[in-house]
């Protein structure tokens, strides 16, 4: 039996791959290297049951020439980014996950693995419940009528979609878990693609005047999830053996983008005197988080690491990281 993880070199994929070869999986890891960086890579190669291999999903169909009936598939790679670029790039962005998917569904479709884990998103959800802070609840009951805000949280619900019809009538288990705002280390933090936190961190850490400039008025919130409760939900959906196929993963607080940068400020490897709030720069939905009850209810799941011991530990690889670089 083996595990095929896709996006084996992005922050939750390697993470994920380092945790099943624990755990005693033979892991076989597929990336393109277009975020994933293949240091995040280095810890797997260690073990004797990885393997990688380099391939665009959208495009290749060599990487899963052994996949039989008895193996896993857990589907993390995707087109992701901060919502600068996914908004900038919508129809790239679209077009890019709905040939991934629709690879991936074909491949299932025709070799019937025993279960396929599919990560969806908060961002497929209605953009129109995504509208306060306090009062932006989402769960697996709302996903439809569907009407995301971006190209991104469309293609990633037509990939839940396509799943679904994919398995239909073959033995195939799917099970989708909805995230929301990931955080973590590995990550990118330097360039166009870096996501809010992250991205945040690096400005502070470069800022040459002491100002840390936010997106929007800083009110916006999401509910932030930390990699390794990511890396505890695809285990415990591993080993489910219920019926639901769609399980929230998410706190149940929304923690503001104000609060964020005021969090990053006052760590004791930060410098930054002054938050500027730029208007005039998107900002996505106003706020959002979860109602996990399903997940703890069949997956004994619910989150575990408090957002700011997350988030000084995040701060903490990023200046190791800048470091060595």
């Amino acid at each position: 039996m083996k595990t095929y993880v896709t996006g084996t070199a992005g922050m939750i994929g390697s993470n994920l791959s380092l945790s099943l070869l624990r755990s005693g999986h033979r892991v076989i890891g597929i990336d393109n290297l277009w975020r994933g960086n293949g240091r995040n890579l280095e810890a797997l190669h260690s073990y004797p049951d990885y393997e990688f291999r380099h391939a665009d999903i959208a495009a290749d169909l060599d990487w899963f020439r052994d996949m039989t009936g008895d193996d896993l598939v857990i589907h993390t790679a995707d087109i992701v980014a901060g919502i600068g670029y996914v908004f900038a790039n919508e129809w790239r962005v679209f077009q890019k996950n709905v040939l991934i998917n629709t690879q991936i569904a074909r491949i299932v479709n025709q070799v019937q693995p025993r279960q396929l884990i599919y990560l969806g998103t908060a961002c497929s959800y209605p953009q129109g419940l995504q509208r306060s802070v306090q009062m932006s609840v989402l769960s697996e009951s709302v996903k439809f009528p569907a009407d995301p805000e971006s190209g991104y949280g469309w293609s990633k619900l037509m990939g839940d979609v396509e799943f679904v019809l994919a398995v239909k009538g073959t033995k195939t288990k799917l099970t989708v878990l909805d995230l929301h705002n990931v955080y973590g280390w590995p990550c990118k933090y330097d360039d166009g693609t870096a996501q809010v936190i992250p991205s945040l961190i690096n400005k502070a850490l470069t800022s040459s005047d002491g100002k840390l400039v936010v997106w929007g008025d800083g009110n916006q919130g999401r509910a932030f999830l930390h990699v390794r409760d990511v890396i505890e939900g695809i285990q415990r959906a591993i080993d489910y053996k219920g019926e639901h196929g769609t399980f929230m993963l998410g706190p149940d607080r929304c923690t503001t983008i104000r609060e964020v940068a005021e969090l990053i400020q006052q760590h004791p490897g930060v410098a930054v005197d002054e938050i500027l709030y730029d208007t005039t720069k998107p900002t996505g939905d106003v706020g959002r988080y979860a109602d996990a009850r399903l997940a703890l209810a069949e997956l004994g799941w619910e989150p575990r690491v408090p957002f700011q011991d997350g988030l000084n530990e995040l701060i903490d690889c990023v200046i190791a990281d800048r470091g060595r670089n």
